[in-house]
C-alpha cells in the first residue's frame, strides 16, 4: 500500500468514522482533514490558511446575501403573494393544492436560491392546508420536499454560485442553463400530481374569477420583480452575481418596509441576527469542505477515481452516468455544497478526459446536488418538511419515492441531450462559459 493510499484512507475513514458518530459534517470535515494533516507530517498552520482562502472568493459573497433574501421573503408575508398567485391560477384542476405547492416552489425558487427557505415557507403554509383539503400528509411533506429541491435549479440558485465561483464558468451562463430542466422537474411534478389526485379522489377547488385571478397577479408582480432584476442584471452584464444578490436584499426590504409594511425597521435587528444565524452555517460549510477538498487533491484521489469512472467507456454520457452515481452515493450522506467543492476535481477530470462540456457537467452535478436534499439519510428538504408535517421520514420517503424517480429522469434527459442544458444559454450568451 502506497503512502498517498494510507492517508487517504485515513482521511475518509476518519470523516465517514465522524459522521457515524453524529458529528455535524462541517466539524467533521475539519477534523478527519487535522488528523490526516498531522498522518502526513504536514503544519497545521494550513487548515487555517486553506479555510481562509476558500471564503476569498469574490462570488461567494453572494450566497449571504441570496440566503437572506430567501429569509426576508419568507418572513414578511411575500410568499403569501405567490401562493395566491399559484392558487388562482391552478386550485380548480383535480389536486389543486398539490399544483400550487408545485407552483409556488417554482416561484419562490426564482428569488431565494435556496431549497431549504423554499420547503420551510411553503411549507408551513401548504401542508397544514393540503391535509386541511383531504390530502394524505404523507404526500403533503413529500410533494413539498420534492418540489423544494427547484430552489437550487431554478436561477438564482446558490449551488451554481459555488460551482461557478469554483470551475471560472460564467455564474450567468448557468443560471440559464439550469432554467429548462427546472422546469421540466416541476412539470413532471405536476403531472404525477394530477396522475395521484385522480386515483386517490384529492378534489379540486372552485375556478376563480377572473377579476381574483388578475388581482393575485397584481400582487405577485412586484415579488416575481426579484429574479427579473437578478438574471437580467447577471446574464446581461450589468453587475456581478454578489452585485444582484445586494441588490435583491435592498428590492425585498423596499417591498417589506415601505411598500407592504409587513416588516418593521424596529424589527430589522432582529430579522439581521436570526439570518446571519443561517448564513453561518453554509460558510464554515464551505471553508470546512474546500480544505478537505484540498487533501482530496493533494493526495492524487482523482486520478484514481478518473480510472474507475473511465470503467464506464469513453462516451461522455456514460462518464456523466459515472458522476451521476457519485453524486447520488456522496448526496445521501453530505450537503450539497461540500460534496461539490470535494468531488468536483474528481468530476471535472473525467469529463475534460472525454470532452464532456463543462457547462452539461455543471448542471448535471447542481442537479444530482439537489436531489441529495430528498434521498436519506441526509434529506435535508424531507426532514425539515417531515417536522414541519409531524410524521416520521420513513412515511414520506415513501411517497417521495415516485418524485426520485422522475427526477432522476430529468437528469438522464440532461445526460443524453446536451441542448436540454445548452440550448438556452447558447442562445441568449452565446454559451460563452
Amino acid at each position: 500500500m502506497t503512502a498517498e493510499t494510507a492517508s487517504t484512507i485515513v482521511l475518509f475513514g476518519s470523516f465517514f468514522v465522524l459522521l457515524f458518530l453524529r458529528v455535524p459534517i462541517a466539524f467533521s470535515l475539519v477534523a478527519s482533514s487535522l488528523i490526516t494533516i498531522l498522518y502526513i507530517d504536514k503544519p497545521i498552520i494550513l487548515i487555517v490558511e486553506r479555510m481562509y482562502a476558500s471564503l476569498s472568493y469574490y462570488p461567494l459573497l453572494a450566497i449571504p446575501f441570496f440566503i437572506l433574501c430567501g429569509y426576508l421573503m419568507g418572513c414578511g408575508g411575500v410568499t403569501d403573494r405567490l401562493i395566491q398567485f399559484a392558487n388562482a391560477l391552478l386550485i380548480s384542476i383535480r389536486g389543486g393544492l398539490a399544483h400550487v405547492n408545485v407552483a409556488t416552489s417554482m416561484l419562490f425558487a426564482g428569488v431565494s436560491g435556496s431549497s431549504t427557505a423554499d420547503t420551510a415557507a411553503v411549507g408551513s403554509i401548504l401542508i397544514p392546508a393540503m391535509e386541511r383539503d383531504g390530502y394524505d400528509r404523507p404526500f403533503a411533506v413529500a410533494i413539498t420536499a420534492a418540489s423544494s429541491t427547484m430552489g437550487t435549479i431554478i436561477p438564482p440558485s446558490i449551488l451554481m454560485v459555488v460551482y461557478g465561483a469554483l470551475t471560472g464558468l460564467s455564474i450567468g451562463d448557468l443560471f440559464l442553463a439550469g432554467v429548462i430542466p427546472g422546469v421540466l422537474i416541476g412539470l413532471s411534478q405536476i403531472a404525477y400530481a394530477y396522475f395521484l389526485a385522480r386515483r386517490r379522489g384529492y378534489p379540486a377547488g372552485k375556478r376563480p374569477p377572473l377579476s381574483v385571478i388578475f388581482r393575485s397577479a397584481v400582487g405577485a408582480a412586484l415579488p416575481l420583480g426579484a429574479p427579473a432584476i437578478i438574471i437580467g442584471g447577471i446574464v446581461g452584464g450589468f453587475f456581478t452575481p454578489t452585485e444582484a444578490g445586494v441588490i435583491a436584499v435592498a428590492y425585498v426590504l423596499i417591498l417589506q418596509t415601505l411598500v407592504y409594511r409587513t416588516l418593521r425597521l424596529q424589527n430589522l435587528a432582529t430579522v439581521l441576527k436570526e439570518a446571519m444565524e443561517i448564513v453561518g452555517l453554509p460558510l464554515f460549510a464551505i471553508a470546512a469542505a474546500t480544505l478537505f477538498g484540498w487533501l482530496v487533491a493533494f493526495l492524487k484521489v482523482p486520478e484514481l477515481v478518473v480510472g474507475l469512472l473511465m470503467a464506464f467507456g469513453g462516451e461522455p454520457w456514460l462518464v456523466l452516468v459515472g458522476v451521476s452515481l457519485l453524486f447520488l452515493v456522496i448526496g445521501m450522506f453530505i450537503d450539497g455544497v461540500p460534496a461539490m467543492i470535494i468531488f468536483l476535481p474528481v468530476a471535472r477530470a473525467a469529463a475534460d478526459a472525454v470532452g464532456v462540456p463543462p457547462l452539461q457537467l455543471g448542471i448535471v452535478i447542481v442537479m444530482m446536488a439537489s436531489l441529495g436534499l430528498i434521498t436519506p439519510p441526509f434529506g435535508l428538504c424531507l426532514l425539515l418538511s417531515s417536522r414541519i408535517g409531524k410524521i416520521p421520514v420513513l412515511k414520506a420517503f415513501y411517497e417521495v419515492l415516485p418524485f426520485i424517480g422522475l427526477f432522476l429522469l430529468v437528469v438522464l434527459l440532461a445526460v443524453t441531450v446536451p441542448g436540454v442544458a445548452l440550448w438556452l444559454p447558447e442562445l441568449l450568451t452565446g454559451g460563452r462559459g
